[in-house]
């Protein structure tokens, strides 16, 4: 039977499965994408750039944010580094990193500077030379 491609499963809508990508052969599964050596095991490089796709397909990360997260493994232990703006990229990289395949425990180094807010002037200020 052919793939019909409705997301999970590959036969249908709820048919079981594992999940696969639009246009993929019959049989792959999302993590064939990643393991670049064919070796059927994720190395700590392929760990590293499915994180950081899962980072960068979270919604509830600004786009902004998720490209200065910076993601490297050594030994299944991923550590998260990098300055973002939103207060609430930090915990939700982490979540995207320790239920990413392969990674064993995280390190969140990431720091959080919010964008610092303008001093407000006041309207009858404005367009005004000298205070008159």
């Amino acid at each position: 039977m052919p793939p019909y491609g409705f997301g999970y499963g590959g036969f249908g809508p709820g048919m079981g499965g594992p999940p696969f990508w639009w246009g993929a052969p019959m049989g792959w599964t999302d993590l064939d994408i990643y393991d670049y050596n064919n070796n059927y095991v994720l190395d700590d490089d392929e760990i590293g750039d499915l994180a950081k796709d899962n980072i960068i397909a979270d919604p509830g990360i600004p786009m902004s944010d998720a490209h200065d997260v910076e993601v490297s493994v050594s030994g299944g232990t991923a550590t998260l580094s990098g300055t973002v703006r939103n207060p609430r990229t930090k915990p939700l990289a982490y979540t995207d990193a320790f239920w990413t395949t392969g990674v064993k425990d995280v390190i969140n180094n990431i720091e959080v500077q919010p964008m610092e807010r303008k001093q407000e002037v006041s309207p009858g200020s404005r367009g005004r030379v000298g205070g008159r």
